[in-house]
């Protein structure tokens, strides 16, 4: 799979920039700022949960991994290029990094989203912590995932449409 081309600034002319150091205090709180900044950046596309939800599942990936350094977000949203991405870097080890490049290689080699979120939730039950975030992002949210290495830190960049499709409604059906 070829790396998707890496996104210039003056493509996105709205962004959201936030660095911190890592307590979880704050992640709750960033998802519902998120949220609010979506429906103010690009109002009526009715994206801003499943952006949020993206938001909140990367820094809960991030922060434990951040080795007690900064965790750094940037949200960009482009109307006119019909696209939005969430960007969350962080320090890692070589071994944290390649588990997570190969997960994520995993992930992006199978074409059903859906059909890879319903085998992660079942092989990563709610009792268990870890292992479901990514697939969130990426089949409730509908954002592809990429990740690379800079300088000793991880950057785990979703994006995908602004005008995402809806996602079908499960009877019966819920997620945690």
């Amino acid at each position: 799979m070829s790396q998707p081309e890496p996104f210039r600034r003056e493509d996105f002319p709205v962004q959201l920039l936030v660095r911190m150091s890592p307590p979880w205090v704050f992640i709750d709180e960033i998802r519902r700022f998120t949220e609010s900044f979506c429906a103010c950046a690009c109002p009526g596309e009715d994206r801003e949960a499943q952006v949020a939800l993206a938001v909140h599942e990367l820094m809960q990936n991030a922060v434990p991994h951040a080795q007690g350094e900064e965790v750094e977000l940037v949200l960009e949203v482009s109307r006119d290029r019909d696209l939005v991405a969430v960007r969350v870097t962080n320090r890692c080890s070589d071994a944290e990094f390649e588990a997570l490049e190969a997960r994520v290689a995993r992930m992006n080699g199978e074409p059903d989203a859906l059909a890879h979120y319903v085998r992660t939730m079942r092989d990563h039950p709610a009792s268990t912590r870890g292992g479901l975030g990514l697939a969130r992002v990426r089949f409730e949210a509908q954002l592809d995932i990429n990740v690379r290495r800079e300088a000793g830190r991880v950057i785990v960049e979703a994006s995908g449409p602004l005008r995402a499709p809806r996602l079908p409604t499960v009877v019966g059906g819920s997620h945690g």
